[in-house]
């Protein structure tokens, strides 16, 4: 797919907490049954840190670089999260673009 709005990316980092399954009770803390939260409605109505991001921070505590997770659109997708600043020089994440369509500097938005 040509970049515009949505880009490609290719990557390999690690590690990766894996919960595309969801939640499965006594393999998985009972706060992660939240993951999937309103967290908008939490936050901006209720003034709430939504669990979401309580998980994110115990993720990124246990030294995961990101979380897989199902997604809701489209059903049987997956999606991951990744946690930018945690990538070590040893991590790849670069967007795809064989053909050069995306600025290579600040200079190429000229």
């Amino acid at each position: 797919m040509a970049p515009g709005t949505l880009v490609c990316y290719e990557l390999n980092i690690g590690p990766v907490l894996d919960f595309a399954n969801g939640y499965q009770s006594g393999e998985w803390d009972e706060l992660w049954e939240d993951f999937f939260c309103d967290w908008r409605s939490l936050w901006f109505d209720k003034r709430i840190e939504p669990p979401s991001w309580v998980l994110g921070d115990i993720a990124i505590a246990a030294g995961a670089k990101g979380i897989l997770f199902s997604s809701r659109l489209p059903a049987g997708g997956v999606n991951l999260v990744v946690y930018t600043d945690q990538l070590g020089p040893g991590d790849i994440l670069k967007p795809y673009d064989p053909t050069a369509l995306l600025p290579r500097n600040a200079d190429s938005w000229k």
